[in-house]
């Protein structure tokens, strides 16, 4: 890279072995320099600043002597970060604190770039967060900010172990906080990762302390996690592979928090889980949830479920939601033959006390995106299926799927949730909705809810 210099910069002397940053000002130029101890050009260790003559500097990257590898990071140990973890990207970040919880509001960091952004903010030099980075993917990691700061991360996924792998149980991989953050940031977040796990459709929330530190996990006791156990791992003997140096002993303590008070609420379809993984669940998916001899069920005694599979490229109905669609459609078609739907980011379901499904509501993404996970700007409320005839109040029920959606939606970044239901059941379960939407339980931000565009 040839060009004048710019504050920011990373230049590097590849013959010396010294890389410096560009600090410069139009008053007072400056590198900051580093050298490993004993070099040709050691000037300190591990860092040193000098006075820049620019035009020599810009003179020598003419030539080759020096190069240009980087440019708009704010300090060396970013600059190593970026260099030292895979997909780390401290530039990405800007980390800050907050004067309270009040002030925080929600991101949600998925789809392209996010495992830049969450490992750019846990190794930034200001966070110094002690555990590794992300290698792995993940579901969700959800960011606390204040005026354009992070001020917190949580990051959401599959779980490690095989044994927890049952489709219903999601696991908080790392949590890491600005130095200058607000009183409780910790439970703030926490409470958020709990509901977000909640509306995915998990029954679990698994997560462990003290892995490198030997935090008590103060903070996951007070957002209502209780402690399973507390094991000592030795990794001395850690030396599978060539040049690997064992990384001694730590304690580590597991805590859990239960997210659902009844056996079917939030459940994912049996669909969910690998083949191989199917014996760790304790029920499947019902098959015949489109019928019920019930009649005028109460609001009180419907149990909100997820009834949508992932996949890769959006999820699949659950059989007999499909079921359902055929049958009870309001409006948009949702049969198994439609051959070119949008992708189904989710579908919420209530189903009784003896696991029949009574309504459901479809998500779906008209974004156009190949990977629907990197849209934000806006989800549809696709279709809905009511028995109407078994419910004592199905417009309540479905306002209330509609609510459960706009605050998925939130959780998850959407800046909008469109709508194509015209059914006059959806429009009277919409009424009331068609503004800007607090999202439940103080979750997220507020949310619009609009019809849908036209090109």
């Amino acid at each position: 890279m040839i060009r004048p210099l710019r504050p920011g910069d990373i230049v590097a002397f590849p013959y010396l072995d010294a890389v410096g940053r560009y600090v410069g000002d139009d008053a007072t130029p400056i590198i900051e320099w580093y050298v490993p101890p004993g070099g040709p050009l050691c000037l300190g260790h591990p860092s040193a600043l000098t006075t820049a003559d620019v035009d020599e500097i810009e003179t020598m990257v003419d030539s080759g002597e020096v190069v240009i590898v980087a440019t708009g990071f704010d300090s060396l140990a970013s600059y190593h970060a970026h260099r030292t973890y895979r997909d780390c990207d401290p530039r990405l970040v800007a980390p800050g604190g907050a004067p309270t919880t009040n002030h925080l509001e929600l991101r949600a960091e998925r789809g392209r770039g996010a495992r830049e952004r969450v490992n750019g903010f846990l190794k930034h030099p200001t966070v110094q967060y002690q555990h590794d980075p992300v290698t792995k993917p993940f579901r969700i990691a959800l960011t606390a900010v204040y005026e354009g700061r992070d001020v917190a991360m949580a990051v959401l996924g599959r779980p490690n172990g095989r044994h927890n792998a049952d489709g219903q149980t999601l696991e908080l991989y790392r949590f890491a906080a600005h130095p200058d953050r607000p009183a409780n940031t910790g439970s703030w977040l926490l409470s958020r990762c709990c509901r977000c796990a909640t509306l995915e459709g998990y029954d679990r929330l698994l997560t462990y302390a003290g892995v490198q530190n030997d935090n008590d996990g103060t903070m996951y006791r007070a957002a209502g996690f209780t402690h399973l156990d507390t094991t000592t791992a030795d990794l001395r003997e850690w030396q599978s592979r060539s040049g690997r140096v064992g990384g001694g002993t730590y304690r580590r303590r597991r805590y859990r928090r239960c997210l659902s008070k009844h056996s079917l609420e939030a459940r994912r379809p049996a669909g969910r889980v690998d083949a191989e993984q199917s014996h760790l669940t304790d029920r499947g998916t019902a098959h015949g949830g489109a019928d019920t001899s019930l009649q005028d069920i109460p609001q009180g005694d419907l149990i909100q479920t997820r009834e949508d599979t992932l996949g890769r490229r959006g999820g699949s109905l659950s059989p007999d939601t499909q079921a359902l669609f055929e049958k009870y459609s309001l409006g948009v078609d949702e049969t198994i033959g439609d051959t070119t739907p949008a992708p189904l980011v989710a579908c919420f379901g209530y189903r009784t006390p003896e696991d029949a499904l009574v309504a459901a509501l479809a998500v779906r993404d008209h974004s156009g995106e190949p990977n629907p996970r990197n849209n934000s700007a806006a989800v549809t409320l696709a279709s809905v299926a009511v028995q109407t005839p078994l419910l004592a109040y199905p417009v309540n029920t479905l306002r209330a799927l509609i609510a459960d959606a706009v605050e998925w939606a939130s959780l998850h970044g959407y800046a909008t949730v469109e709508t194509h239901l015209e059914n006059p059941i959806a429009v009277n379960a919409l009424n009331g909705l068609t503004t800007l939407v607090e999202a439940g339980a103080d979750s997220a931000k507020p949310i619009e809810i609009a019809s849908p565009t036209t090109s």
